[in-house]
């Protein structure tokens, strides 16, 4: 059996598609891939924001002394009923490649049960739940054998937020669709895993209602690590699970210590 290569060397000449990759955890995922010598295809709901982020990542690969075009994206709108032809579309236009990673999302708004409707909980899924399904879905022609899928889900699953029961729901639902298409992919040699972040600092984060956000910055300083994450930090959780080849149906947690509880005298 030939030798595994070096984990410095794993991703090295691979080639990822980002969902969210233009901003936040997935941008930092990107950064990430792009040091460790990797292409990336990053993807956002506006043009301008795909521009941006592959103008500073191919600024980054020039630190490295690597090839500006190991960097590239397209616009594309994970919302609404026309999603799956848009994401049909995209994996047509990206071609082969090792692997996709899921970080996008959208706003978290509490909702209490008394207000919620079908709509309301069909718009709250899209994003965060079907795109997920639909995008592995477009993907699997044009994923490699041997390709790593990686989604988000979130802490909520397990400590739930007032407020964003609906959330919670999604949440837990990732942490299953993880374990269900790893098995169900595994003939084709594809591995599925999802990252839970904490608290993480980012555009997003910066964006929730003032009412969520300090309930998470409270929660966050009250944890083992003291501190809320950063998304270099939860970064390499997905790089981790793109270099293990003996992990699949699993969900991976950086949380700021918070699975195990406050620190003590918190």
């Amino acid at each position: 059996m030939p030798a595994a290569p070096k984990t410095s060397q794993k991703l090295a000449g691979k080639k990822y598609v980002l969902l969210g990759g233009t901003s936040g955890i997935g941008f930092a995922v990107a950064s990430a891939l792009i040091e460790e010598g990797a292409s990336v295809v990053v993807s956002s709901s506006g043009s301008a924001r795909v521009e941006e982020a592959v103008r500073k990542l191919s600024d980054a690969e020039q630190q490295f002394n690597a090839d500006p075009s190991r960097a590239s994206g397209h616009a594309l709108d994970l919302f609404g009923p026309e999603v799956e032809s848009r994401l049909n579309a995209f994996f047509a236009k990206v071609g082969p490649i090792d692997g996709l990673i899921h970080s996008a999302g959208d706003s978290l708004d509490p909702l209490p049960l008394e207000e919620v409707t079908y709509q309301a909980i069909v718009e709250r899924s899209s994003v965060r739940y079907f795109s997920v399904i639909l995008a592995i879905k477009a993907a699997l022609p044009h994923l490699k054998p041997h390709s790593s899928i990686v989604f988000t889900s979130g802490t909520n699953a397990d400590q739930p937020i007032p407020g964003l029961g609906i959330m919670s729901g999604l949440a837990a639902g990732l942490y299953g669709l993880a374990r269900g298409l790893a098995l169900d992919l595994s003939p084709r040699r594809i591995r599925v895993n999802a990252v839970v972040p904490g608290a993480t600092l980012t555009e997003l984060f910066e964006r929730l209602p003032a009412e969520v956000k300090n309930y998470l910055l409270e929660e966050a300083s009250k944890q083992p690590t003291w501190r809320v994450g950063h998304p270099e930090d939860v970064a390499q959780t997905y790089l981790y699970l793109l270099k293990d080849d003996n992990i699949t149906g699993q969900t991976i947690k950086s949380d700021s210590g918070k699975a195990i509880g406050p620190r003590p005298g918190a």
